[in-house]
């Protein structure tokens, strides 16, 4: 407790060295409501290799001390304060709970969030471990339900080749056994799954395991905005309704779903943005881009490494678009 002590009291001294400018990196994370009820989006930012929060105007709100930061969601943020040693913080920049000896933690959704200890996966809830570290791999709740995933086999090749995923409910009870080869989360009551009984062709099944969509997409992703992203035939994706009916033709090298109105589509290695009747709202210019978030999406000048934090892509310079396509923030390394 006394070591504790030390190192928090050492990061406050670090706090109040740190100036007041810093780039703003990445992509809106919270949302913070002030005293005249406006809302103002907190952002990651990086200075000197460490990590903290800033506002939309650029002013330091949490200042970088930090390895790693994750963005905010639900009143808090982890980040990590030295190897092994994790911190749940608020708004205020607040540490409000704490975490010895894990890997990664990740942000909350629905009063969990995943952490790692070594190559397996748990749930915490902002005070404690609440599932066990058992999975091979685990996602984000969604709609009451989590993605996991275990490993058989004996040798490396055999776990690596041997995975099934399902879903377990907030207990940690497995409410959809683990068969599936892939799977995604759900959204609007459905999700995307793959199977070799299916020769891996994706489908979309209920909360009961139930294919609701046949599975003969070549890939899926999750419903928003009652429509998902799907490949009809190789390089070809659209978008179908919860009855799977194509509603956008397929004519994109790659679609992603909907977020604030507006899709992500690849047009020839290109990317812009739809509307929900396949206009295309912004141009197919930006190297790359992700989804909407507080009006902003953020966009690259080169494609960031696959598997990577978005906050640890090396040699990527990040901008910000608002809805109209306007350059907001310009690219910057």
């Amino acid at each position: 407790m006394e070591k504790s002590m030390d190192l928090w009291s050492g990061i406050r001294k670090l706090q109040l060295l740190v100036l007041v400018t810093c780039v703003l990196l990445l992509v809106s994370t919270h949302v913070l409501v002030n005293a005249a009820g406006y809302e103002s989006p907190l952002y990651i930012i990086k200075q000197d290799g460490k990590y903290g929060y800033g506002d939309a105007d650029g002013h330091v709100v949490i200042p970088p001390v930090y390895l790693q930061a994750k963005r905010f969601s639900e009143g808090v943020a982890a980040v990590q304060i030295q190897q092994g040693f994790w911190g749940m913080i608020n708004t205020k920049g607040e540490i409000v709970g704490t975490l010895r000896n894990v890997d990664e933690v990740r942000e909350f959704s629905e009063g969990l969030a995943v952490v790692r200890q070594g190559a397996r996966y748990g749930y915490i809830d902002k005070k404690q471990l609440v599932i066990p570290f058992k999975y091979d791999e685990a996602e984000d709740f969604s709609e009451g339900l989590a993605v996991v995933a275990k490993r058989d086999g004996n040798t490396i090749m055999e776990r690596l080749n041997n995975i099934k995923y399902g879903y377990i409910d907030p207990n940690g009870t497995e409410v959809i056994e683990c068969q599936f080869r892939s799977a995604g989360n759900f959204k609007e009551g459905l999700a995307p799954v793959s199977s070799e009984a299916t020769d891996f062709r994706w489908g979309y099944i209920d909360k009961e395991g139930h294919y609701v969509i046949e599975a003969k997409y070549f890939t899926a992703r999750e419903f928003s905005d009652g429509l998902a992203p799907v490949t009809i035939t190789l390089g070809q994706s659209g978008f179908i309704d919860h009855q799977g009916s194509v509603v956008i033709p397929p004519q994109y090298s790659w679609t992603y779903s909907f977020s604030e109105g507006l899709a992500r589509v690849d047009v020839e290695g290109k990317y812009g943005f739809i509307d929900k009747n396949g206009n295309m709202v912004i141009k197919p210019i930006f190297t790359y881009a992700d989804d909407f978030r507080d009006g902003l999406a953020r966009i690259y000048d080169k494609s960031p490494g696959f598997g990577e934090d978005d906050y640890k892509y090396k040699d990527v310079g990040f901008g910000y678009i608002d809805k109209h396509g306007n350059v907001r923030r310009q690219i910057t390394k």
